[in-house]
Parts: structure tokens; sequence; C-alpha cells
């Protein structure tokens, strides 16, 4: 008698989490039906981003295709610029962007200021802890791993170093090249390894005679022409692109590599929601990643082929943590004074 209740009441569940999962995929169905009549009828979609223009205008002419009812409109501008745009609109009244993609600290400003709506697209689900927030918020458009590239006409594999604390070696004094505002990097190596290391790493670049120049584009092309024999710190899609062009450009996973979040978010005011809906939703998506891993750019997600993130899979990666921005003010002080940056 009791094996029997027991079966039944096994039964029961079973109805119950069928009829939920049946409730749950009609609500999702329901949303998306509501969601594409809205961005019918808006028509439009303006996206503001610092990706270059052929990177975006890949994305919105897919999103296009997929939904041949909106209209998108691209705006470019680059770290401060694009924050410093968006406050300008908002102080004026005018609201002109729908979403917003950025990488480097300067987006959690206008989160802490709230810019963005909450949003829990479906597609968050295939991104792990450290790549969204628990708000949704914002979810990682793309993950831009920051790893130590070389010229291999300059360095031998023999002298590569095997951590950080190796390019403080003085075979590598005046042979180094850094961004000269590279504060996300720094403040989340001192959180992962504490204060006074990653002051004393710093110290021991600047002892270095390291080059400092701003933007990691132009190291790039410093690093190919053999100017600068080592970055201590690039971006792996950099790397990547200067060795398809030819250029004797390699790179090494040093642990930890820091990856920063080019974060995507819908602006809380924007004139077509809609539409910023199905745009987050297309981006996060498989068929969205998988365009943005062919700019050499890289995704979290376990399900997208020819990730540049599977290059480097061997070594701990730490996803930025956006809330370090709060602190950006003291961290890029406490940078520049430590190397000397003027």
């Amino acid at each position: 008698m009791p094996n029997k209740n027991f079966a039944s009441l096994q039964q029961m569940v079973f109805v119950l989490l069928s009829l939920v999962v049946l409730a749950s995929a009609g609500n999702v169905a329901a949303q998306s039906k509501e969601v594409l009549e809205g961005a019918r009828k808006e028509g439009q979609l303006v996206f503001y981003s610092g990706i270059p223009i052929p990177d975006a205008q890949a994305i919105l002419s897919a999103l296009e295709k997929k939904y041949p009812f909106i209209k998108t409109t691209f705006y470019r501008a680059t770290g401060p610029a694009l924050v410093s745009r968006i406050q300008t609109e908002q102080r004026a009244g005018t609201h002109v962007w729908d979403v917003m993609n950025s990488t480097g600290f300067e987006p959690y400003v206008l989160l802490e200021q709230g810019y963005f709506a909450k949003y829990e697209s479906s597609e968050r689900k295939h991104f792990p802890e450290g790549h969204k927030d628990n708000d949704g918020m914002w979810a990682t458009m793309y993950t831009t791993p920051m790893i130590v590239s070389y010229n291999s006409k300059l360095v031998s594999a023999a002298d590569l170093p095997k951590d950080y604390a190796d390019l403080l070696n003085l075979k590598w004094k005046g042979r180094l090249g850094m961004d000269s505002s590279d504060f996300e990097w720094y403040a989340n190596l001192r959180k992962v390894w504490g204060t006074e290391k990653a002051q004393k790493f710093l110290d021991g670049l600047k002892k270095q005679d390291v080059r400092l120049v701003q933007k990691r584009a132009l190291l790039t092309e410093l690093l190919s022409g053999g100017e600068i024999a080592m970055l201590v710190n690039n971006f792996l899609q950099n790397a990547i692109e200067a060795k398809r062009k030819g250029s004797p450009v390699e790179f090494l996973a040093l642990d930890p590599v820091v990856s920063a979040a080019g974060l995507v978010g819908i602006n809380r005011l924007a004139p077509h929601p809609n539409a910023a809906k199905l745009f987050v939703d297309f981006v996060l998506s498989r068929e969205g990643q998988e365009l943005i891993v062919k700019t050499d750019r890289s995704s979290v997600r376990k399900d997208v082929a020819g990730n540049p993130l599977d290059l480097i899979k061997n070594v701990r990666i730490v996803p930025s943590d956006l809330s370090l921005g709060k602190n950006y003010v003291q961290i890029r002080d406490e940078y520049r004074d430590l190397l000397g940056v003027r």
C-alpha cells in the first residue's frame, strides 16, 4: 500500500512539473509574440558601440535580415567619449540610443547612474557567472582576454616568461611595451593578487623602462615592426589579427588572464524597447555569437565553434569585475604614479 501511495505521489509531482514547464513555455511564447509585434511597430533600432564599423555592420545586417521590419542605425564612439555622449543626451532630455556596448570601466558609470533597463533574455542562461550581472541589466556580448604578445623574431621560445614575475628579469629591460591606461587590468590583478603584490609588480615594470603608449592597436603595430619585443598586456584579438596578416606576432597566456567584459545593455528610456530586446536576444544567441567570433573576439558560450577563447583554455581566466570601477579614480591615479605616467 505505501508503495502504491508513493507511486501516486510521484505521478502527481510529474504532472505538476509538466504543467509548470508548459505554463513557462506559454509565457515565453506570449512574450516573444508581444515583443515581435512591438518591434514591428517601432521599426527602428539605434545601436551605440565602440566596435569597428565593419564589425557592427555585419551584426546589424544579420539582424535586419532576420527581422526585415527593423531599420538599424549605428553610432560609433569609444570609452569616455561614448559615455559622455549618452550622459549629455540624457541631460538634454534627448533619448536616442536603444542598446549600447562598451568595454572597460566606463559602462559601470552608466550602470551606477541607472541608465540600463532590466531584461532577462532567454539567452542569458548560456553565460556563466562573472559574464552577466544578477539583476538582468547586462551580459557579455564578447569577452576580451588580456594576454602577453611578442615578436617571434626577437624572442625565442626558450626565453618566454613562465609567469608575470619573469617579466622583471633584467633580460627584458628596455624591451617591454604596455598601454599607458591599463587601469582595468591592473585593478583586477590588484584584486586577485592583493594590493602589495600588484603595486610591486608595476613598480618593477617601471624599473624595466617599459615603453608606455596609448592604445593597444598602436602597440601591436610597434610590436609587429620590431620596435618592441614583448607587450606585457595585449588583447588576444589584436595578436590573432596581426598574426593572420603575416606579422611575426605570437601570444602567451600567463596566470591569471584577466578578461574584459564587452557588455551589452538596453537603455531604460529606449525609444524602441522591443527592437532592443530582439537585438540583445540575437547578439547573445549562438547565431549572434558566431558572428562575434568571426571578428576575432571571444565568446563565453560553450556551443560556439571557432572561438578564440579556446586557444587559451588551459589557463585560469578571470572575468573582469566591473564593480571595481567604483574606485576608478583611485586605481587610475595609483597606476599612473607607479609607472610614472605623466
